[in-house]
């Protein structure tokens, strides 16, 4: 199971970026141009750590990353400045499915689904990053279709929870997780990169 990584040091500087294993399929003479899309678009984010006097609280981040770094690490997807309410307790409504949408029950009627709202797929006690591709408001009784992307990486099962009022990103920690820097101050530095696995 991944390590969920501490709530403190907060992050400084957030850079999420879109990870897209399609391609343009360019003909060498001169015919349209196509697009094929695979499966497997993910998500990953670059965190830079506030900086820290705290010796203890720093070298606890430090073991969790390095241990991320091998069995999966976890840490909440923030949504800034976007207040996300009470979308309800949702759970995917059937098994079977596939592609850019994504059957959910267990909403809170009316709630507001936003273009581009991040949640997270639970599978398996594994997570899934997506968002919402299409506004949409949940209708009485709570089921509803959201279109997503990127396209489903695995078929949910029933009841799947989906993480939606704090979604969460999970994957393998990369980047510069094995050293931290110390300033003159005493103020220890951590950045890392969390890509999700597929």
């Amino acid at each position: 199971m991944a390590i969920l990584l501490p709530a403190e040091p907060v992050p400084q500087s957030w850079t999420p970026r879109a990870m897209d294993w399609g391609g343009e399929l360019v003909p060498v003479l001169g015919g349209e141009t196509q697009r094929l899309n695979r499966l497997g678009d993910r998500f990953a984010v670059e965190v830079v750590l506030t900086p820290t006097q705290d010796a203890a609280q720093a070298l606890a981040y430090i073991s969790r990353l390095r241990r991320g770094r091998r069995e999966g690490a976890r840490m909440p997807f923030p949504q800034l400045n976007l207040p996300i309410g009470n979308p309800g307790e949702l759970r995917v409504h059937g098994s079977g499915q596939a592609g850019s949408s994504l059957t959910v029950r267990g909403a809170t009627t009316g709630y507001g689904f936003r273009e581009g709202q991040f949640f997270s797929l639970v599978h398996d006690g594994r997570r899934y990053l997506h968002s919402v591709a299409t506004a949409a408001t949940a209708p009485v009784g709570g089921v509803l279709t959201l279109a997503i992307e990127p396209m489903l990486r695995v078929s949910p099962g029933d009841g799947d929870l989906i993480e939606m009022a704090a979604p969460m990103i999970e994957g393998f920690v990369g980047g510069n997780e094995q050293g931290w820097t110390v300033d003159i101050a005493g103020t220890i530095g951590l950045s890392f990169i969390l890509t999700e696995r597929g």
